[in-house]
């Protein structure tokens, strides 16, 4: 096995591992974290489920929250400063530029949805609500980010107008993120609906 394949691990086996180095928080804290953070902590997806890469975790998130000082020899207590992340997070930061990752991303939080209302799960509304608009967020950001540096791009490799070009692109993004939150939408809507009596629902 490759051995930076052995980093990516479940979110809920890298909420344990959190726990157990010092830095307490559960599995649905973290999965909203991820949500936050998206851009500098991509998730990868694992036939039903999703994993994320601990190693960057630690660092970004030594570098982002305070966290209680663990034991001595607690398990990765030596990757607590976020100085050696630096050049690795940048990297992925442009590395999710590109849009076609971000729309893997959000597909990825909506087949993890899905598994959740199949296995019967506990699921919070307002939460699923709030994951759901910040996948369109992230797309139409994705979006907006690469039209300028693709439409230039497109220009001079075809010699075509960079103003058409920039116009066609903006006018594929709008249509498909039209699409996409029309069917993000149907399914919050369906959610709530089975929410009626209370602020949490256990999905079918």
């Amino acid at each position: 096995m490759d051995l930076m394949d052995e980093d990516w691990i479940s979110i809920t086996e890298a909420a344990a591992r959190l726990t157990q180095s010092g830095d307490k928080v559960d599995r649905s804290t973290l999965s909203r974290y991820l949500k936050q953070h998206a851009e500098a902590l991509p998730l990868r997806e694992d036939g039903k489920s999703n994993k994320v890469d601990y190693i960057a975790l630690v660092e970004h998130r030594s570098g982002n929250i305070r966290i209680r000082s663990a034991p001595a020899g607690t398990l990765f207590s030596s990757v607590a400063s976020p100085a050696p992340a630096s050049g690795s997070i940048q990297s992925r930061n442009k590395t999710q530029a590109d849009g076609s990752a971000r729309k893997a991303l959000a597909e990825a939080e909506l087949k993890e949805m899905d598994l959740a209302k199949r296995r019967g799960e506990l699921t919070t509304v307002d939460e699923v609500d709030q994951a759901g608009r910040d996948a369109v967020a992230l797309m139409q950001s994705a979006f907006e980010r690469a039209i300028e540096p693709e439409a230039a791009t497109l220009s001079l490799k075809f010699g075509w107008d960079e103003r058409t070009v920039r116009l066609a692109l903006k006018g594929f993004a709008k249509l498909g993120l039209a699409t996409f939150n029309e069917q993000v939408t149907k399914q919050l809507e369906a959610l709530k609906r089975q929410a009626e009596g209370g602020e949490l629902v256990q999905q079918e």
